[in-house]
Parts: C-alpha cells; structure tokens; sequence
C-alpha cells in the first residue's frame, strides 16, 4: 500500500482554472447575500418589501438579481462537487480509502456551519453543505450520464415543491396564509422589530438569530435537493473534463454566449412579470421559477467564459488574485459574515436598514478588494487560509504545516 492520508491533498495538485472559478463565485455571492445582511430578509427576493426602489437604487437591484441571484452560488455549488471527487481521487491514488476522510470532512463542515449560523449569521449555507456532500459521495464514481440525470431529476423536485405551494394556497388555514406573507411582505410592526433586533448588541440579537437559524435549517429540505443536484451537476462536469482542456475555446464561447443570451431573457421576462403583478405571494412559489432555472443556464456561461479566460494568456496578475480568493473559500466566505455583521449590526457600525441598495454596491466593492488583497499576501506566507487550515487539522486530527 503506497501513501499515506497522515495529510492532506498538497496545493500543488490543485486545479488552478478552478481556485480562479471558485474565487469568482465567492466573490460574486456577496451582490446577493449584502441585502440580507444589510436589509429585512424578505427584501432578498421581494424587492418591494423594504427599501428604495428608486433611481439608481432600482438599477442596483436589477443588475443584481439579473446577473447575481443564485448563479455565483450555483457555481460555487458545482465546484463543492468537484472538491468532493478532487480529494477522493488524490487519496485512492495513495492506495487508501477516503470514505472516512470524507465524512469527516463533512461533520465539521456541519459544525462550523451551526456555529457560523447560531453565532453570526442566519443565512448560512455551509450546513447545507455538508449535509449535502455526505449525500452525494456515494455517486462520486457513477457516469457524467448518471450524474446528470441524478441532478435534473432533484433540481425539478425542488422546482415542483416551490411550485405545489402555488397550487396549495388557496387551500390553506388563514393562520398559514398571514405567516406566508408576513415571511414575504412584513407589515410595518414587524420590520420595526426586525430593526429593532439587528441594531441591537450581538446578546440582544440572539433570539432573532436563532429563529431565524432555526427556520433556514428546518427548511434545509426544500433547497437541498437543488444543492445536492448541483454538487452532481459539478462531479459530471470535472470527469469530463470541463475545467481543462478538452473543449474549444470557440466551442465554449459560442455555448455560454447562446446561454447567457437565452438565460438572462427568461430571468428579464419572469422578473417583468412580478412587478407588473405587484410581487404578490404567489411570486415567491410560482414568480421565482424564471430565475430558479434561468440561473443555471447563466452559470453555465458564466462558467464557459471563466474557462476561456482561465485558459488565455490575459490579466496572469487578476488570475492570481482570484485564485487565492478561491483557495481560501471558506474563509473569505466567513469574513464576509464578520466584515458585513460589523458593517450593518447593532454591535458594530449599525447600518442596518439605513444603507441603500447603491450604498450596499459599494461595500461590496470595498470587501472584494480587501480580500483580494487579503487573500494574496496570506497566500504568499501561508499555504491554507486560517479557517481551511483549521478544516484540516480537525480533519486529519493533527496539527497541519501552516508557514510555507
């Protein structure tokens, strides 16, 4: 028996083209998650529940949702499958078995997925996650046909749910039918409370924490078949090699330009129809679904154009950037919370509710250079980011080299 799984995947094995993909995607989740930070959560995908929608605040908003919602965290998505069958592979290459390491891995996945939501912030996906990446490891080693299959089938279950809700509304108790639209349109008592809650000390925020942590992992079955679907989605395309060189840069430039044409026309034309109905309930079921699937079809763009740019000879420096954003995932992805919550929370600058969608642009920017930065000079000490590095050693139970 060769090797041993003492340690981790060295960096050098790492996929340079998807370090820079990953950071991208990282990058690209804060344009989304900055309004749930910054603003009551129903504004997320109700943009008519709290804020200005006027001017450049609405452009914003539209850049937003047109290009953001869901297609950075679709790809980051894909690329956690992509890991899963990246690390299994390098130790089956070593002669020994990464089921354990996998699980592992995953468990304390969960952990800092409880405490990132419980402590910091409720809209946390790092739990979904691992409970995820322990469902779909065992199809690690199935066909990209399989795979792809797999992913369609759970997408469109967790499409038809959203959409069986639609049919169901008229059916409900009203008791469930104020909690509804409470959740999708609060009324002004509750986003003064909701104010009143964030603006508060980080004691005096846990009990809105909580519930809505609660909430968000209680309803982890209504996203997770999407999520698992993705991490498929992800596992096809690494074995066919979508992130190297197996397929032109024309053929790839062609696809993702016809994608992104027809991806961004459905997202436009279902977003049309929601403020022409005035963003009533059932756009949180049935109005979503434009986007639910539109945003695959632009991440896939998304993804050829990131493969051609990966591939060509321009910007070497901008790649590097990325790449170590990429490298240090989870915590860019962490500091984000932190960065935001200090930014927006009673605790720290108090912003919440007060910054506009054109102001929440801004902190974005400032974020994205910052971790930029961050990110390479910690690279350029350190071979794992602080948090990736505590994933390992937890992982591996034993302290792992940090200094290069």
């Amino acid at each position: 028996m060769s090797g041993s799984i003492s340690s981790p995947v060295e960096a050098s094995n790492r996929l340079v083209n998807i370090d820079i993909i990953r950071g991208v995607a990282l990058l690209g989740i804060l344009l989304m998650n900055i309004q749930a930070f910054s603003m009551v959560f129903a504004a997320y995908s109700n943009p008519t529940a709290y804020g200005d929608l006027n001017g450049i605040n609405f452009y914003v908003y539209y850049f937003s949702h047109l290009f953001a919602d869901q297609k950075f965290m679709t790809i980051f998505s894909l690329l956690f499958g992509v890991g899963i069958v990246l690390m299994a592979d390098n130790i089956e290459r070593k002669g020994q078995s990464p089921k354990k390491i996998h699980f592992t891995r995953m468990f304390f996945l969960a952990i800092f997925g409880i405490a990132h939501a419980y402590l910091l912030w409720f809209g946390d996906i790092l739990f979904a996650y691992a409970i995820g990446g322990m469902l779909i490891y065992g199809a690690r080693n199935k066909s990209p046909r399989f795979l792809f299959i797999l992913a369609f089938c759970l997408i469109s279950i967790c499409s038809l749910i959203m959409w069986s809700v639609t049919f169901a509304l008229p059916y409900m108790q009203p008791h469930e039918l104020q909690e509804m639209q409470m959740m999708w349109s609060p009324d002004a008592q509750t986003v003064q409370d909701n104010l009143a809650a964030n603006l508060s000390s980080w004691v005096g925020q846990t009990d809105m924490r909580n519930k809505m942590a609660a909430m968000m992992q209680g309803n982890v079955i209504f996203y997770l078949f999407r999520i698992v679907g993705l991490m498929a989605i992800g596992m096809a395309l690494y074995k066919m090699d979508f992130f190297g060189e197996r397929y032109s840069k024309k053929a790839l430039l062609i696809s993702g330009f016809l994608a992104f044409i027809a991806g961004i026309a459905l997202i436009a034309y279902g977003n049309q129809l929601n403020f022409a109905e005035g963003w009533p309930l059932e756009s949180m079921t049935s109005g979503v679904q434009y986007n639910y699937w539109g945003s695959l079809i632009v991440a896939y763009s998304y993804m050829a154009f990131l493969v051609v740019f990966c591939r060509s000879q321009l910007l070497s420096g901008i790649k590097k950037l990325l790449a170590n954003v990429g490298r240090m995932a989870l915590t860019n992805y962490l500091m984000q919370s932190m960065i935001c919550g200090f930014i927006f929370y009673g605790w720290g600058l108090g912003y919440y509710g007060s910054a506009e969608r054109i102001d929440q642009l801004m902190v974005v920017i400032g974020v994205w250079v910052f971790q930029l930065t961050l990110s390479t000079f910690w690279m350029n000490h350190f071979k794992f980011g602080p948090f990736e590095w505590l994933w390992r050693s937890l992982t591996y139970r034993k302290l792992q080299p940090l200094k290069r």
